[in-house]
């Protein structure tokens, strides 16, 4: 690169100011208050569906967001007077926090109830499964062969199938899960599948998921 006068030739690129004024300033605070609080509640409704948050924890959060939310509605309705034009024109894809904000306002828990203390441990457990059946086939789906993309969620599935008390050793699901933890486990990570072992694959834990559903529909 060129050097003049001791100085670099690459132009400073010009600053961008969002306002002017106080008054613009307050509005850009306010819709980015909004973006924001309405983002963590998308977060906080996906953390809940993946059991990834403490029911309790859940509930207290939603709470407070929905509480932060009409408070800062309100403040707001002279510069955002529809929330569901303003997620709809900065392209916000929170279908969970438009329910729960705009259509509900209440947490998940007072909507459709939550988990009695005896049976939580196993709905749990059969969430957890289901949710890895449905990750690793979907690594399928997306033609992701190597193994040290599959192995992972494959040995995630696998450790919450043998969580779940009541299903037998024996289970297709269990069995034909553990064949291709095995499988994969032979093969150096740089491994790919190739079309018929990812198809058989893919068949394998469609069967195994199948039956499992039966049990747990």
């Amino acid at each position: 690169m060129e050097v003049e006068d001791g100085k670099s030739s690459k132009e400073e690129l010009p600053k961008i100011k969002l306002y002017t004024n106080s008054q613009e300033r307050q509005r850009i605070e306010q819709m980015a208050d909004l973006y924001s609080l309405i983002m963590s509640v998308q977060h906080l409704e996906t953390a809940y569906t993946r059991d990834a948050v403490a029911e309790s924890k859940y509930t207290e959060s939603c709470k407070k967001l929905i509480s932060q939310f009409k408070t800062l509605k309100a403040a707001s309705a002279q510069v955002v007077p529809n929330i569901d034009k303003f997620m709809t024109e900065y392209k916000m894809d929170c279908k969970a926090a438009r329910h729960r904000l705009l259509r509900v306002g209440v947490p998940a828990t007072v909507e459709y109830g939550g988990a009695s203390e005896l049976d939580k441990d196993d709905q749990k457990h059969v969430f957890e499964a289901v949710q890895t059946f449905i990750t690793t086939q979907n690594c399928l789906q997306l033609d992701m062969r190597d193994v040290d993309q599959l192995h992972p969620n494959l040995s995630d599935l696998m450790a919450s199938l043998n969580k779940v008390k009541k299903l037998p050793e024996d289970h297709i699901s269990r069995v034909k899960v553990k064949e291709w933890l095995v499988n994969l486990n032979s093969k150096p990570a740089s491994y790919r599948l190739t079309d018929d072992e990812l198809r058989q694959m893919s068949f394998d834990l469609q069967t195994a998921y199948d039956h499992w559903h039966r049990i747990y529909n």
